[in-house]
């Protein structure tokens, strides 16, 4: 069974008794997700991974009747898998600002697919935070950008429960632009997560036009007095 196709239907599998807890077959599927060269082989995407664990542990299809009791060794397996996944990822040595929107329920579903926002956000930070040395995470609403307390060294569901700490309010998706402009941040690659409608109070196009015209200024006067 390709490795896809498994991650996707180990629900079932444990539904239809064919996954019995303690048993041979849950050892050996434990064991084949967690081998990174066959996670590498397969080409499996980190989301596909997050995708197959979070629908796991949920016990229950998102449309059908069918209902599991998730497996425990299964389900450390699939973290374990996401965990392995992050060291394929290619770290591209740039400077990065990762923004997620606090301002609505982070429990919301994130479109296209059965998970939670929390869930996709706290992946990609912590994503980019293990493979990119010089990252910097914030979260944003009703006017503030606050630091978030994300390390390499943490897990996935740490990092989602840092997340969730900070109340909400308005969504202005320029506000981390110009957090980083006022504190001046070197950023190359912006980030920023939402899954509300914004109300900004300038375009983040223009406002992120603004920041780059800045800091090639500030570049050649650095430059210029060394």
């Amino acid at each position: 069974m390709p490795m896809a196709v498994l991650l996707k239907h180990l629900g079932k599998l444990t539904a239809n008794k064919l996954l019995a807890a303690g048993s041979a077959d849950v050892a050996a599927v434990c064991e084949r997700i967690q081998d990174e060269t066959a996670l590498k082989k397969a080409k499996t995407h980190l989301f596909n991974i997050l995708l197959a664990s979070e629908n796991y542990k949920r016990g229950h299809g998102k449309r059908s009747k069918l209902k599991w009791e998730p497996d425990r060794d299964i389900v450390q397996a699939l973290d374990c898998a996401f965990s392995k996944s992050i060291s394929i990822v290619e770290p591209t040595g740039k400077r990065f600002l990762v923004a997620v929107d606090v301002s609505s329920s982070l429990s919301s579903v994130t479109q296209g697919s059965s998970i939670s926002t929390v869930a996709v956000a706290a992946a990609i930070c912590l994503v980019i935070a293990q493979t990119e040395p010089d990252t910097q995470i914030v979260v944003f609403s009703e006017g503030s950008v606050l630091p978030c307390a994300v390390s390499s060294d943490m897990t996935f569901m740490q990092v989602a429960a840092q997340l969730i700490q900070t109340p909400g309010g308005s969504t202005d998706c320029a506000l981390p632009i110009t957090w980083a402009s006022e504190n001046d941040k070197t950023v190359d690659v912006f980030i920023i997560f939402t899954n509300n409608q914004t109300f900004e109070s300038e375009n983040p196009a223009d406002t992120l036009k603004t920041y780059r015209q800045v800091s090639v200024t500030r570049k050649g006067i650095q430059k210029s007095c060394f």
